[in-house]
């Protein structure tokens, strides 16, 4: 009795690094979807979320400091920077972990953000400067009740945009550098190129031809 194996996987027609080259890159549409393509902008939405984790953090720190500063109590500053050391601990653990490994492309990631550094800047500014006309329009009345007042909603602004910054431009210009700093880190070496050598040997297009790349 004849036992069946199965065939064997037929080989990559191009290498990695021929779908990772620039040119074929821009000779391609950039919404022409491919595999490439697929996993740098899912391991990029994820990055980015925890970029955003990395730079809240200190923010949190900070905030605290400056509450303890305005109160007195020191409580603020003792939670917050609890808190605010740990999201950045685990902020840099997993962003680190995120960049090395191929993610799971079988769940849709979907960012709300904006995709660029660019769009990102411009949302952040829209809305610091709706928040600080409204500010502005209170000054007279903020202004008599003091220079304690007065310091407290000027930090508790600079606060406000320094979130925008760590929620919005930093995630943002994560994703829009998502597909050149996944083709950098594909390039240089281990243990990303690894995982994509052996993805490249593997993968068929479940639904279609579509090919690997380009990136």
């Amino acid at each position: 009795m004849t036992v069946p194996y199965p065939a064997p996987l037929e080989q990559p027609s191009h290498s990695l690094d021929h779908w990772l080259d620039p040119e074929l890159a821009r000779l391609s549409p950039p919404n022409a979807p491919s595999r490439l393509r697929q996993l740098a902008d899912a391991q990029g939405t994820v990055a980015a979320g925890w970029s955003s984790a990395i730079a809240t953090g200190p923010l949190l720190i900070l905030g605290g400091a400056f509450t303890t500063v305005m109160t007195g109590n020191p409580v603020a500053a003792l939670v917050l920077g609890v808190l605010g050391a740990g999201l950045l601990a685990l902020g840099l653990l997993l962003w680190k972990r995120t960049r090395s490994a191929l993610p799971n492309t079988s769940r849709t990631l979907v960012s709300r953000g904006p995709g660029s550094a660019r769009g990102g800047m411009i949302m952040a500014a829209v809305l610091a400067v709706l928040l600080g006309g409204i500010l502005a329009a209170v000054a007279p009345g903020i202004a008599s009740r003091g220079i304690g007042t007065v310091a407290g909603l000027t930090g508790a602004y600079v606060l406000f945009v320094l979130l925008l910054v760590a929620c919005i431009v930093i995630p943002s210009a994560v994703l829009g550098r998502a597909r050149d700093s996944f083709r950098r880190r594909a390039q240089s070496g281990q243990p990303l190129r690894a995982a994509l050598e052996a993805d490249l040997a593997t993968w068929r297009d479940p639904v279609g031809n579509a090919s690997y790349g380009p990136l």
